[in-house]
């Protein structure tokens, strides 16, 4: 049992290593060498769990899809049943970016798996790939809300590029400590308060202010507020 457990905790470090080597550098430039280092074992050890870079990469993937599948469930569930004539449904939209967005600044796995679609484009099991068609359900249940204001493609095409966004701004900004630069939680307020006119939330104390409650996305906080 302690050869298993101690064998458990070295796959965890080098997934973490790995995720951060990877969220940084991307496939090609990752090294297996610095991704040993850093999480303080052997390349022995490394290729003992992982038998290739590839193999490593994969299970940095699927790690940052799974723990995205995680945070986004509880949303779609929710999202089935949007409250009525509070504009539920397109609120979730935001939401599900903002999700995202958190992410994307918070779980170096997120940004490793989301830096490994760009790798490799061809690859279908991406993680672009494994949330995009809950953001069609989503933005397909918030019809009635953009009715006379826009359409579902508009609205779709706007969060995928928000949450490009989003990673663009953990790329650079967050990973690299630019403080001049957005985050991509700030990212994802400042565009959606662009379109739809809501005032920027405030952190205070560490906590996201609700957006204005004269705004038809007010009222109900991202999943996740607060937990920093």
């Amino acid at each position: 049992m302690a050869r298993q457990d101690r064998a458990e905790r070295t796959r965890r470090a080098l997934l973490r290593a790995a995720a951060d080597e990877i969220a940084e550098k991307g496939y090609a430039g990752a090294s297996l060498a610095r991704i040993s280092t850093a999480a303080e074992v052997t390349i022995g050890a490394l290729t003992f769990h992982f038998a290739s870079k590839a193999a490593l990469a994969e299970a940095v993937r699927d790690s940052g899809c799974a723990l995205t599948r995680s945070a986004l469930a509880s949303l779609m569930s929710a999202g089935a049943c949007p409250k009525p004539g509070v504009h539920g449904a397109l609120r979730r939209v935001v939401t599900f970016t903002r999700t995202l967005a958190r992410l994307l600044e918070k779980e170096p796995t997120v940004r490793a798996a989301a830096r490994l679609a760009w790798d490799f484009p061809g690859d279908g099991n991406t993680w672009y790939a494994m949330w995009l068609p809950w953001l069609g359900d989503l933005v397909d249940r918030a019809r009635a809300d953009i009715a006379g204001w826009t359409t579902s493609e508009a609205v779709t095409a706007t969060a995928l590029s928000v949450v490009t966004g989003a990673e663009f701004a953990a790329r650079i900004g967050v990973s690299r400590g630019a403080t001049a630069g957005l985050s991509p939680w700030e990212h994802v307020d400042r565009v959606w308060g662009l379109l739809l006119g809501a005032r920027m939330p405030l952190l205070v104390g560490g906590e996201e202010a609700s957006l204005s409650s004269e705004n038809p996305m007010s009222g109900e906080n991202p999943v996740g507020a607060g937990a920093r």
